[in-house]
């Protein structure tokens, strides 16, 4: 009974089989690969939809808005054809359709925003903000399920480029709200560009792209910097500020060992910010201005503690004569540095351990001698 069941579903399979090579062999080659064009096609009409916004891009850039709209249309026609095939590139189109849709209103504003129609132009913005959650909402999903599709529609890139437009629209929005006054600089494209890279401590390589809007930049340019008190330099710690924030998450994919991670901060801020020597002890610079301009040991300490507490860490100033140093809290012996300075001991357990800014190749808890017989005034930012 064994063999002839056996025997029945070998002959069972082999129908099953022979009918799906029998269709293949009677259907018309054109039939058989109906799917595969098709799927071409689609991919072709995607890659001209996202070509077409692109343009339209550069063309709000130059301040064509004319030639923007004239994209736009033609990206919208590519999107719909893309909408009403439900295939395996739904994700796609959902994702061209918002980016449509965040560049059309974008348009918008910075033709309004140059006109100087500030109630029209934060109209738009408001707008703008809620398509850009929602494409970053779609583009992160999209570069998790299919990474391979979001290089080819240059998903991070994209964000790259729009992301100081979504920072500048915010800081357009506050300015006019705190000061009741149309703002001087309008909505624009244009700002700071930084692309820095370097090495860690590990001598692995990394980078990592950021532009600084002129409006964001002058921002803290004109905010006061004065000193009275040592406890003054705690104001200049922002690590609430959006584009510090967008950093320090930026290192979350480096290392997931705090010390590493802690070291790897500490490289980016010694090999990229340059070290200048201002003249001046007592002037101290916010985050967002060390970061374009460059910085003494206060600077630099000022922005690492920065990206440091943004990132979760306990952090305190080290204060010595005529020098600035960081400290970050890690519990536990450091591994890579031997004979590392004890650092200052915390309340509760745990140490402060000192940080080096202005030099490069100095590792968390590695200071030079001439500190380490000396004991600075901590001062620890809170919480």
């Amino acid at each position: 009974m064994k063999k002839i069941a056996i025997v029945g579903l070998f002959l069972i399979v082999g129908c099953v089989l022979g009918y799906f090579v029998l269709q293949t062999l009677l259907l018309p080659p054109s039939e058989i690969s109906v799917n595969n064009e098709a799927d071409t096609g689609l991919d072709e009409e995607l890659s001209k939809g996202v070509e077409f916004i692109d343009e339209s891009t550069n063309f709000i850039e130059q301040k064509q808005y004319e030639k923007a709209r004239e994209m736009i249309e033609n990206a919208k026609e590519s999107s719909d054809i893309l909408l009403k095939r439900t295939s395996h590139h739904e994700d796609e189109g959902k994702y061209l359709n918002t980016l449509i849709n965040c560049t059309d209103g974008l348009v918008h504003v910075i033709e309004l925003s140059d006109t100087n129609d500030t109630v029209g132009t934060i109209g738009h913005a408001n707008k703008f903000l809620v398509d850009f959650s929602n494409l970053k909402t779609i583009g992160a999903e999209l570069t998790e399920k299919h990474p391979d599709i979001a290089e080819k529609l240059n998903i991070e890139e994209t964000m790259v480029n729009l992301r100081p437009i979504e920072y500048d629209i915010m800081d357009f929005k506050e300015e006019y709200k705190t000061n009741k006054t149309p703002p001087l600089l309008p909505i624009s494209f244009e700002g700071n560009s930084k692309e820095f890279t370097w090495k860690d401590h590990l001598g692995k390589k990394w980078s990592f792209k950021i532009k600084i809007s002129e409006r964001r930049y002058k921002k803290y340019i004109n905010l006061s910097h004065e000193i009275n008190e040592s406890e003054d330099i705690l104001k200049f710690v922002t690590d609430e500020d959006v584009q510090v924030r967008e950093i320090a998450q930026w290192f979350n994919d480096t290392y997931s060992d705090q010390e590493d991670k802690a070291n790897c901060i500490l490289s980016f801020v010694q090999e990229c910010i340059p070290s200048i020597a201002e003249g001046r002890d007592d002037y101290f610079k916010y985050p967002i201005e060390t970061i374009i301009e460059g910085g003494d040991c206060e600077d630099k300490s000022i922005l690492f503690l920065s990206i440091l507490k943004a990132e979760g860490y306990d952090v305190a100033f080290a204060s010595y004569p005529q020098h600035w140093m960081g400290g970050v809290a890690l519990k536990g012996d450091l591994k890579r540095v031997k004979n590392p300075y004890s650092g200052v001991p915390i309340e509760g357990g745990g140490t402060y351990y000192l940080c080096e800014t202005l030099d490069k190749g100095f590792k968390v808890g590695y200071i030079l001698e001439e500190y380490k017989n000396i004991n600075p005034l901590m001062l620890v930012i809170p919480r």
